[in-house]
């Protein structure tokens, strides 16, 4: 079971490091004409757009990762609810990502860094959700004989 954890980890880091990556490339592409504005009549079309998505993808990710959690059966195998683990922590981390990277194209598109904000917010959750050891058996509710083998 500890290569499932890895697994994890590494995809964790796949995301983390993609969407990183992807803001200081096109921060690096716009950084002599980048201006942070966030009145809503100078940036009209775009700026309920982005913002809103990024505030939608977390807590879409919260509330499907909670969602795919409780339905887990807490008398399967370990090895049962740890690839359901597996899917609700892709797919969270994968809400995360996409908000953080919509709002990094809406930065891209515009030059305006109020949509780095809420790109940013994306990253910070998505960051916090790396899956390690004891959020595993905390979420899981594993006992004894299956906590050893992570």
């Amino acid at each position: 079971m500890n290569t499932k954890l890895k697994t994890l980890q590494i995809i964790h880091l796949a995301l983390c490091s993609g969407v990183l990556l992807f803001a200081l490339v096109t921060i690096f592409l716009n950084r002599e004409i980048i201006f942070f504005d966030a009145n809503p009549q100078t940036t009209a079309p775009f700026n309920p757009i982005f913002p809103i998505t990024g505030l939608i993808t977390i807590s879409g990710s919260i509330f499907f990762y909670r969602n795919l959690i409780s339905k887990i059966d807490k008398s399967a195998t370990a090895d049962t609810k740890i690839n359901m683990y597996q899917s609700a922590f892709i797919i969270s981390a994968a809400l995360l990502e996409g908000g953080a990277l919509f709002n990094i194209v809406g930065f891209f598109i515009t030059q305006n860094a109020f949509f780095l904000i809420f790109g940013l917010a994306n990253f910070a959750f998505l960051v916090l959700k790396r899956p390690t050891k004891d959020k595993l058996i905390s979420a899981l509710q594993l006992q004894y004989p299956d906590t050893e083998s992570l």
